[in-house]
């Protein structure tokens, strides 16, 4: 009788844990608010409304999705998110960095929480003060501050680059980001960096905008740059240059290499952050957790370039694709 009852006491304890760790599936139709800045972040949204659902958020059921596509420009931002707030949503689910920053600024003062995904840099740009414990209605996820280890990694891809070619958005803080982590680290790589801004604007191939003599281009983290992914591919392949990103999905799309996250798993990363605020969390007991860093190359890429990667880099790559839009993991 003792062995029973202590094994019935410890399934007890368990199942206690479980409850607390895992809050049981919302009853009440819950409605979201989706705040997103150009199209580069629609996979993020994918990933945001798999996890939800494997959380026990369901569409059509008990979860209502508020989004009317990404916004195109920094100026539609506020329209968009002052039309979400009518609707009185029970949270905000916004990416990238100025749709954050737009959001910390419309609810400011208010206990809307708010799941940004992802943000580059969440202090310097402006959008929380503290990692650690938010002080206001803001949390999410950030990108590790892994910018130089992408420089790092493009010349492990291809030794020979030297001279480098940064489009950048100077208005946008996450753009600063990158490039002042690049600046930090590209003196002991022995690598010049050429930024040039970049603007809604910008004519990626009239003569001069991109410098000649260059080796590589680097994307920074930032939505109007990744925003225009085909055109960098297609510049790439006319002058035969690395193009690095730091985004999975625009590997598959051409680029030839990456260093960075996977917008689907950031998605469901911030979905499990919605769930607990949901479940009534409190923001500041939630930490800014940071997106996992993943090696991509596409070899497809590389063969068109005329480029050989060493054996191995290969072997340390977490994905590689070998025909566009064909993934293997090694």
């Amino acid at each position: 009788m003792r062995i029973i009852s202590c094994v019935l006491a410890a399934m007890l304890m368990a199942a206690a844990t479980y409850w607390l760790l895992v809050p049981p599936e919302p009853r009440r139709e819950v409605v979201v608010g989706v705040l997103q800045y150009t199209n580069t972040n629609l996979t993020t949204l994918e990933g945001f409304k798999d996890g939800l659902a494997e959380l026990g958020y369901h569409e059509g059921d008990n979860l209502k999705i508020l989004f009317d596509g990404p916004a195109q420009s920094k100026e539609e931002l506020a329209a968009r998110l002052r039309l979400l707030l009518a609707k009185h949503p029970d949270l905000l689910f916004v990416s990238p960095t100025p749709a954050a920053l737009v959001a910390a600024e419309m609810t400011r003062g208010t206990d809307l929480p708010v799941v940004f995904a992802p943000v580059n840099d969440p202090v310097a740009s402006g959008v929380v003060n503290n990692l650690r414990r938010p002080e206001a209605n803001l949390t999410g996820v950030r990108l590790a501050p892994s910018e130089g280890r992408r420089l790092q990694s493009l010349l492990e891809v291809v030794p020979a680059v030297r001279r480098v070619f940064v489009p950048y958005n100077p208005l946008d803080s996450s753009a600063l980001a990158s490039l002042n982590q690049l600046r930090r680290a590209a003196p002991s790589l022995n690598v010049e960096l050429l930024p040039k801004p970049f603007t809604p604007k910008t004519d990626l191939f009239a003569p001069g905008y991109a410098p000649e003599g260059i080796d590589a281009v680097f994307l920074p983290r930032e939505g109007l740059v990744l925003s225009r992914i085909k055109d960098f591919v297609s510049l790439s392949a006319r002058r035969k240059l690395a193009l690095s990103t730091p985004r999975f999905d625009q590997v598959e799309q051409g680029a030839l290499t990456g260093l960075g996250f996977i917008g689907y798993e950031v998605g469901k990363q911030a979905a499990r952050l919605a769930h607990l605020l949901l479940s009534g969390t409190p923001v500041a007991s939630l930490p800014v957790e940071t997106a996992e860093d993943y090696l991509f190359i596409n070899l497809a890429a590389a063969e068109r370039l005329g480029i050989h990667v060493p054996e191995t880099v290969l072997r340390r790559a977490d994905r590689l694709i070998r025909v566009t839009g064909a993934l293997t993991v090694p």
